[in-house]
């Protein structure tokens, strides 16, 4: 049986969206809906191209996992 994990969400009700880039590597931006989330990644990232298939409201664990691998990019 899956273990059932909160999604994270602050007190003004966004989400943390995670989703990867077309061409590569991965962000997030967070938003009350999906919709909203997009909006968030034209303002902030005027270049790159999301691949939107891939987005998701991420758990704490989901979370951790990507700044992990975000981390480990960066040494």
């Amino acid at each position: 049986m899956a273990k059932y994990q909160k999604l994270l969400k602050t007190k003004d009700g966004k989400y943390n969206y995670h989703f990867n880039w077309i061409g590569g590597g991965f962000n997030d931006v967070w938003a009350i809906n999906k919709k909203e989330a997009i909006k968030e990644i034209a303002r902030q990232f005027t270049v790159l191209k999301p691949d939107l298939s891939t987005m998701y409201k991420a758990t704490q664990e989901e979370a951790d996992a990507m700044n992990r691998l975000g981390w480990m990019m960066t040494c």
